[in-house]
């Protein structure tokens, strides 16, 4: 349960992250919003990437290449979904980018958590589960 309290403090911190790289690159440099979703998507990642290994999981693997390649694969299914909701809500019922985006993050997060503990950073001691 306190991996899972983490995880959401992460979340919420990687949440915050993405929404403001997201206003930034659509609503102040004018960039298109599948491509700000996807790069904001992307830091946000990173940041879950290394929070997660260091104080979620207390991953200690030093296969970091193996494990961050398990990552992007576990996120890119993540983003594919965003994307997917982000096309729905601006693409087709133009509903507000930010607000599509805000939306479409919640989407994400039980599958991060699920594919984050049971592939990515499984080889931890599940003793303080």
């Amino acid at each position: 349960m306190i991996k899972l309290i983490k995880f959401c403090i992460v979340g919420a911190a990687n949440t915050i992250i993405t929404l403001v790289f997201f206003y930034l690159f659509n609503k102040i440099l004018l960039l298109d919003y599948l491509l700000s979703t996807v790069v904001s998507y992307s830091i946000g990642m990173l940041n879950s990437y290394i929070l997660n290994k260091q104080w979620t999981f207390y991953d200690k693997d030093k296969r970091i290449l193996a494990q961050l390649t398990k990552f992007i694969a576990v996120n890119g299914v993540s983003l594919a979904v965003n994307l997917m909701v982000m096309h729905l809500l601006v693409g087709k019922l133009y509903i507000d980018a930010f607000l599509s985006q805000i939306f479409a993050t919640g989407f994400s997060t039980i599958s991060n958590y699920l594919g984050s503990k049971l592939i990515v950073f499984r080889s931890i001691n599940h003793c303080s589960d």
